[in-house]
């Protein structure tokens, strides 16, 4: 996938990350325009075999279809968010109690060259993101059906696989720097006044500087700049490449079944990388230089100000870091795969003419998504600081320099104690549902259908929800207008209060909220169909809160994965039906909002103009 950079002209402490996602779907199905959705007892051919593969019996004629998706292109996202550099204190060296030696730290996420005078103040950093999104189309999908004899029809389908890109790249400034002062320190026999004035104890005898020792050594600062390169790449694949459907009619009773082989994979490919800075600039730390075992070196030093008050009676202590060197490094890397087969089975009975009852099983097996996972490496390692030589840092008459990282590495599987998933099979529960229902078509129709999620499901968050019992209500009804050649459409879904397990309360509270009269409308359809002479022309719009279920579900083939709010238009003569659907693109929508400018007043106001669409053409010949 290429990457598509940009720039902003928006003031920013800090530009990171850089990325894109590409999300490929399948073309979108709407084969009851207008209706609701699909009902287990309304035959729509091949096109409802997947809700319930008896109503491909009902077929009267052979059928072919053909659908393509063309989506919105590319569009850019940008944020700026706030990230909060850390400070603190931590202890260093010898001492006890309020004047026990301590140093002042602080992790800026920002460049080093911007830190000359600031020193341990840190703030809030304008962090601006650019992020290209693109939605395009996965492939055509194709379905035929047969009818062989009188009491048999075949029927095949080809489908298109989810997929989804997401790369996301950077270098991230982290820059270290501890200030210490020792205005009324003590670290072991050496202690400086609050006035700056040095002292010794030597053998019971007590030196002290007459004034105060030079400035440099009473406050010293160390800055460590470091890079943080980033690299995630990510691709996600979910597919049913086929779909088979066989169905049989005895009399008024219609049986099927479905064959749907699933497969999945997961191509995870992320390393972030701590780099010290190659221009790192030379530091030291200085001590005093004199021989603290030898009475006159020490005595010499402290009676003269050219040498504690000056700059030439310190040693300079090089801090030798690895600059340009890896000091830190975490990856989370490996490729999953698995597949698994889905069979489904349904009936229908017309009890009468006008009357008709269905009864769906979807994976009625039960079958599972195992994931094996070939390649994994998940790991968090840094070389380890030299923390032994930290007390005697200050020592008098010490001029070697100090090695920070030690070549030794540590590495560890868990970040902050939880361990990395990248276990060696991931199990996915694939849903297992039962739909029944009925269709009555006289004064006009009305369809109801009841779905029951016989399988629960997990939302990740912050703490995971598990969702069970979760169930479905669905509503259709079509009437003529009058003797008018026009026939109104309308469909709703309900979702059942479900059974929540969690321990976010605050979570579980806004749910039970939610369905608060023990029902949510989760689905809306609207539609309608002229019919003129050997025309039919149809029309229909939707909204729907089914394809957030369906992700959560690990249901890459539910015909709402992606149709959100839609619309589509239809025109149907003798064999031939063209179907033209648009559906709204929340990512590429969301983008384009977002890169939107703000008016005067500093506010962004959300206009139909902002909405991105991807749109399914297809065609449809009966015979």
């Amino acid at each position: 996938m290429l990457l598509v950079f940009s720039t902003s002209g928006l003031a920013a402490d800090l530009n990171y990350p850089y990325g894109s996602i590409n999300l490929r779907l399948p073309p979108a199905e709407d084969p009851c325009p207008g209706f609701g959705s699909y009902f287990s007892a309304i035959p729509e051919g091949m096109q409802s075999a997947l809700w319930n593969p008896a109503s491909l019996g009902k077929l009267k004629l052979s059928q072919a279809s053909l659908s393509i998706l063309t989506a919105s292109g590319v569009n850019t996202l940008t944020k700026t968010s706030s990230l909060s550099e850390m400070a603190g204190t931590v202890e260093v060296g010898a001492g006890t109690g309020a004047n026990k030696l301590t140093a002042n730290y602080a992790v800026f996420f920002r460049p080093f060259a911007d830190l000359v005078w600031v020193g341990t103040a840190t703030k809030e950093i304008a962090m601006h993101s650019n992020l290209n999104y693109t939605t395009s189309g996965s492939g055509q999908n194709f379905s035929a059906a047969q009818r062989v004899n009188d009491w048999l029809v075949v029927g095949f389908a080809s489908r298109n696989p989810l997929d989804a890109d997401i790369s996301l790249a950077g270098n991230l400034p982290l820059t270290g720097r501890v200030d210490m002062s020792l205005y009324n320190k003590d670290f072991g026999g050496f202690k400086v006044t609050s006035s700056g004035s040095f002292e010794f104890n030597f053998g019971g005898t007590r030196l002290t500087t007459e004034a105060s020792a030079w400035s440099g050594f009473l406050s010293q600062e160390v800055t460590v700049p470091f890079t943080n390169i980033s690299e995630f790449r990510n691709n996600i694949n979910v597919e049913s490449p086929y779909v088979g459907t066989i169905a049989a009619q005895y009399g008024k009773f219609y049986a099927g079944l479905n064959l749907l082989p699933i497969s999945a994979s997961a191509q995870i490919d992320n390393d972030i990388r701590t780099v010290v800075n190659a221009d790192t600039p030379n530091q030291a730390i200085y001590v005093p230089n004199f021989d603290p075992t030898d009475p006159a070196s020490s005595a010499s030093w402290f009676t003269d100000p050219t040498k504690y008050g000056a700059q030439s009676g310190y040693l300079a202590r090089p801090i030798q870091l690895p600059t340009g060197d890896i000091v830190a490094n975490a990856k989370y890397r490996g490729f999953y795969s698995g597949s698994a087969a889905r069979v489904d089975l349904g009936m229908m009975y017309d009890v009468s003419d006008w009357f008709t009852v269905g009864l769906a099983m979807e994976n009625v097996g039960g079958a599972v998504m195992t994931m094996n996972g070939n390649g994994l490496a998940g790991y968090a390692a840094n070389r380890t600081v030299n923390t032994q030589e930290v007390s005697n840092l200050l020592l008098p008459g010490d001029g070697t320099g100090w090695t920070v990282f030690n070549d030794q590495w540590s590495t560890t599987n868990e970040v902050n104690g939880t361990p990395l998933m990248l276990e060696q099979t991931k199990v996915y529960q694939l849903p297992k549902k039962m739909r029944f229902g009925f269709a009555l078509k006289r004064p006009f129709l009305i369809a109801v259908d009841f779905e029951q999620n016989q399988s629960s499901f997990t939302i990740p968050a912050s703490q995971e929800i598990t969702i069970s019992n979760l169930s479905l209500i669905r509503l259709g009804i079509e009437s003529e207008l009058f003797n008018l050649p026009f026939w109104i459409r309308s469909g709703t879904t309900f979702a059942l209060k479900p059974s929540i397990a969690s321990t976010d309360q605050t979570t579980v509270d806004n749910i039970n909220k939610a369905f608060k009269y023990g029902v949510l409308p989760v689905k809306l359809d609207l539609g309608s169909t002229l019919k003129l002479w050997d025309w039919e022309i149809g029309d229909s719009l939707g909204v729907s809160l089914l394809p957030a279920l369906s992700i959560f579900q690990f249901d890459a083939t539910n015909i709402d994965l992606s149709k959100m709010a839609y619309y589509s238009l239809s025109v149907a003569r003798g064999p031939w039906e063209v179907k033209y659907l648009t559906q709204v693109d929340p990512g590429a929508t969301a983008a384009a909002f977002s890169d939107k400018p703000n008016d005067v007043n500093g506010k962004k106001n959300f206009e139909i103009s902002d909405l991105k669409y991807a749109q399914t053409l297809g065609v449809t010949y009966k015979f």
